[in-house]
């Protein structure tokens, strides 16, 4: 009487055929994580611009960019072109995040000088609502800063995967805040007098910006988006993401928390029959790679990118987020980016 059983060959035929079914149904699963991370990369995006409004409206001007990468946030500054640290920073009591946002103050009634706060804490606590989880999780990363205002030098703190967007115009650092022992207030040391150097984003060094500033319409002007950042520095301090969450712009590669979409200036925007055309140095946007020196032309630190495929998620001055292709014409995108260009150019659907 023959026994029952599965043969060698049946046997190989069946795991041969369920490594086929895995290897199928594998791709189908890391698609649905990443569209489930990039469902939480974009609500992340959307509670930043809303805070962003919510700043606005309390405070009747968006978030200030701070004042240089030296300084991060200090709470007995306020709002404004007063306050050091950068958008973040100002960001905080609108992300409840209150109680971070006070570490450092002041007991005194009067400030005298700008002195070192008490903020180790808040720069080294990581917030969820700045990072994406595409790239990485929410914790305190290598930095090579120490900050003039505060009392932090430790090598990790919090870092961001977003960015204002500082318009499409070169990084100039020419706003920076100096302060007065007199007055407690930032003074102004920009020369209005030459415009061409003047950002034309809506958040930017000491900036003050009003919604009415916002002349081509909140739908179809940038306002925070993804930032690119080289996959191979993810965990270290590299270009463009060296420094703290609350850290102020800087003009080379340790500028982290701000893009630009290119070098232009306001000549360099024109319009025949309906279409724009830009003459400049476009930052065009990247998705995520390896540093290489393939990976260096136009300054890749100072452009907009994510980790996602196909493109980058944009927080425009309305609230609303919107995925940009990484393939947008080099014109729109710095149409987008700059508030004031009066150029008749919307975001690609």
């Amino acid at each position: 009487m023959s026994k029952k059983g599965f043969t060698l060959v049946e046997l190989l035929v069946v795991i041969a055929i369920i490594g086929m079914l895995v290897g199928l149904l594998l791709p189908a699963v890391q698609q649905a994580r990443e569209a489930a991370r990039r469902m939480q990369c974009n609500n992340n995006l959307k509670q930043i611009g809303l805070a962003c409004l919510n700043h606005e409206s309390g405070n009747m001007r968006f978030p200030s960019g701070g004042w240089t990468y030296l300084y991060v946030g200090d709470p007995n500054f306020g709002f404004g072109r007063r306050q050091p640290g950068a958008w973040a920073y100002s960001l905080l009591p609108f992300l409840e995040q209150n109680a971070l946002y006070q570490l450092g103050m002041s007991s005194g009634s009067t400030l005298t000088s700008l002195v070192q706060r008490d903020t180790k804490q808040c720069v080294t606590t990581p917030l969820s609502p700045f990072i994406c989880p595409s790239r990485r999780t929410a914790k305190a990363f290598p930095v090579i800063a120490t900050y003039m205002n505060s009392n932090f030098s430790g090598s990790e703190a919090a870092k961001s995967d977003y960015a204002a967007c500082y318009g499409s115009t070169s990084m100039k650092v020419k706003n920076n805040g100096t302060y007065t022992t007199n007055k407690n207030y930032v003074k102004n040391i920009r020369n209005t007098a030459t415009g061409e150097d003047i950002p034309t984003g809506i958040i930017f060094d000491c900036s003050d910006t009003r919604m009415g500033e916002v002349r081509d319409g909140t739908t179809n002007t940038y306002l925070v988006g993804e930032k690119f950042v080289y996959t191979d520095k993810y965990e270290i301090a590299g270009e463009g993401d060296n420094r703290a969450l609350y850290a102020g712009i800087n003009e080379g590669i340790t500028n982290c928390n701000f893009r630009s979409a290119g070098a232009y200036t306001t000549s360099s925007f024109s319009q025949n029959s309906g279409s724009v055309t830009v003459d400049g140095t476009p930052y065009p946007p990247l998705q995520d790679r390896a540093s290489d020196s393939k990976n260096t032309v136009n300054n890749p630190h100072f452009a907009f990118g994510s980790a996602h495929a196909g493109g980058f998620g944009m927080a425009m001055a309305d609230g609303s987020v919107h995925s940009i292709t990484y393939s947008i014409d080099g014109a729109v995108h710095a149409c987008l980016a700059n508030r004031k260009d009066n150029m008749p150019a919307q975001k690609p659907e």
